[in-house]
């Protein structure tokens, strides 16, 4: 009775074959673009660019531009109408992300689905996009939800109108 060795090949060249596929994103720092469309059969009626990073060592924030970042970040308004489109560019130094909430604190729920980077925060140097629609009027918040990022000011005002 012969044995077959072709299992244990399969076995071997797949696990060489993921071994190289983690080193190539490890070693190149690759990460894919972090894309929410929940509503992606929409076109955006509003396009926001917001860039987040440190201010100091104990303030973080938000900025319209990437020379300008403050704490609160800068107010946000839309329309119940609109299809929003936010891509945010973490010109930080450590992995920030990007929610919008009822309160201006870690942990907080997200609110119209509008997150970037809740699974996997962005890296320094990435971006991340999300489309979505306000559903409520009313008062919000955005935060970076890592934890104590928004205890130490990086968040900003939403303000919806009907």
């Amino acid at each position: 009775m012969q044995k077959s060795y072709l299992p244990l090949i399969a076995v071997i060249v797949l696990a060489a074959i993921l071994y190289s596929a983690t080193m190539v994103v490890l070693v190149f720092n690759l990460q894919p673009p972090l894309t929410i469309n929940s509503n992606s059969n929409k076109t955006p009626t509003v396009n926001i660019v917001l860039y987040e990073g440190e201010i100091s060592t104990t303030k973080y924030g938000f900025g319209n531009t990437s020379t300008l970042l403050t704490s609160p970040g800068p107010t946000l308004r839309f329309n119940l109408t609109d299809v929003v489109n936010i891509t945010v560019v973490n010109i930080g130094s450590m992995p920030h992300a990007f929610a919008i909430t009822q309160t201006p604190k870690s942990g907080s729920t997200v609110l119209f689905g509008a997150e970037i980077g809740a699974s996997s925060y962005l890296e320094p140097g990435k971006q991340g996009t999300v489309i979505f629609t306000p559903n409520n009027a009313g008062s919000f918040y955005y935060i970076c939800p890592v934890p104590g990022h928004a205890e130490l000011g990086m968040y900003g005002a939403v303000v919806i109108t009907g």
